[in-house]
């Protein structure tokens, strides 16, 4: 017979992968850019931020050690650009 609690587990392991990875954003956020809270998206290996101009900028201007803290965090992360 199939397992319902069996399919769904492979879900809740991928769940727990965003959140891993998300904490690892926010913490290179925070330790690089001096940003605290700051909004993002992630889809399709691009980490795309929300907020001002001014956040963007910030952000953009340190992007390769950005991508490079996020992926020392975590290293399952496939981020690879930040718009």
């Amino acid at each position: 017979m199939f397992n319902v609690a069996d399919y769904l587990k492979k879900f809740s392991r991928i769940e727990d992968d965003s959140l891993a990875q998300k904490g690892a954003i926010l913490a290179a956020l925070k330790e690089i850019c001096a940003i605290d809270g700051a909004d993002f998206d992630v889809r399709k290996d691009i980490l795309y931020i929300k907020g001002s101009p001014v956040i963007k900028s910030i952000v953009f201007t340190k992007k390769s050690e950005l991508i490079k803290a996020i992926k020392d965090a975590y290293q399952l992360s496939k981020i690879r650009d930040i718009r």
